[in-house]
């Protein structure tokens, strides 16, 4: 009698133990099918959109403060980014719109005894791309299509630099101990990549294009900005100022991958190579992007960014921790920036 017992009680726990395992079974495919629905949305045709808003706020008010204690910060930056998709039986467009911008003042006050300007704000970050991509599907099975890319890098307001301490600013000063210069603006410089190849593309997650012949340019649209050759383009021949544009003609490589991990997690990268066949063609321009962002609730999502940028024939700031103003002249360099955001993105 026991042992029926026995064999009752363990065929009854076996029994549990594999209804359970069925049941997880059961909800994790319940899960990936409601996964893999909303990652077919996009298979759908028409417009696409989706766009998030990010803010980066640090303040901090120190009234009457002990000496050596400290003084007033206000840090503000945010970030837009735009997404729309267009598809259309085998036609397909990609249109990608960002912004990221930061800036602080650290004090309060004026800048002298006999003037009225105000301590001003130094900018930290200041980037606005634009990436559009067109494909036509070689046919309905195919993977690969025919494919157009365009990718557009300035910035939204104009850079002030002081001689002194090589910081930058919002504005042009000129009240001691403050003499800037504008560095930089809107279209000043602009790199425009425009290039025609193929574009491969088995999953909606991951692409790669491909192009062996493709335009680079650089503008610079202020002759005073050009004449400072710090942003690409040459010296004019028999003259002191510098042409306001480089071309250049080469190969280019884009791919870009976003997964989520555990419905919360979304990770996204992409990435553009640009050889010149003209001009050190060893000489690879990169631009990478590169994006974590980690769902806090509904709508709001914390985002870890880390994007990398090197162009060759333009010089870069060094930085420098010893150095005045954090840098020490200027070289070709790989520009990093990282960021942290609390953003809001919304799908229309």
């Amino acid at each position: 009698m026991k042992k029926v017992l026995y064999f009752l009680l363990i065929s009854g726990g076996f029994s549990t133990l594999f209804a359970q395992a069925d049941n997880a079974a059961a909800q994790e495919a319940e899960r990936k099918k409601l996964m893999d629905a909303s990652m077919k949305m996009e298979e759908k045709d028409g417009w696409i959109r989706k766009g998030a808003l990010g803010l980066d706020l640090g303040q901090l008010a120190n009234i009457n403060p002990y000496v050596g204690g400290g003084s007033n910060r206000l840090g503000v930056g945010g970030a837009i980014a735009y997404k729309a998709i267009l598809k259309k039986g085998l036609f397909r467009w990609n249109n990608d719109f960002n912004i990221n911008y930061s800036a602080q003042r650290i004090g309060s006050g004026t800048l002298s005894i006999n003037s009225n300007e105000k301590v001003p704000f130094e900018k930290a970050l200041d980037i606005l791309t634009l990436s559009s991509n067109l494909a036509y599907k070689v046919n309905k099975e195919s993977h690969w299509s025919y494919s157009t890319d365009l990718f557009f890098l300035s910035q939204f307001t104009g850079s002030y630099k002081d001689s002194a301490n090589n910081k930058i600013y919002l504005k042009d000063l000129h009240t001691a101990p403050f003499n800037t210069t504008l560095v930089s603006k809107f279209f000043s410089p602009a790199n425009i990549t425009f290039a025609i190849g193929m574009k491969y593309q088995k999953k909606e997650n991951w692409y790669l294009f491909l192009s062996p012949v493709a335009l680079k340019s650089i503008v610079v649209s202020d002759q005073a900005i050009a004449n400072l050759g710090v942003h690409g383009t040459k010296k004019k021949e028999n003259s002191s100022d510098y042409n306001k544009s480089l071309t250049g003609i080469g190969a280019l490589a884009r791919g870009g991958y976003t997964a989520k991990i555990f419905n919360r997690i979304s990770l996204g990268s992409e990435l553009l190579l640009f050889s010149d066949y003209l001009d050190n063609p060893q000489n690879i321009d990169v631009t990478w992007l590169n994006n974590i962002s980690l769902e806090i609730f509904k709508g709001f999502n914390l985002n870890f960014r880390l994007d990398a940028y090197y162009d060759d024939n333009k010089t870069n700031s060094i930085s420098d921790r010893n150095a005045v103003g954090g840098v020490n002249g200027t070289g070709k360099r790989v520009n990093l920036i990282q960021q942290l955001l609390l953003t809001y993105n919304r799908n229309f």
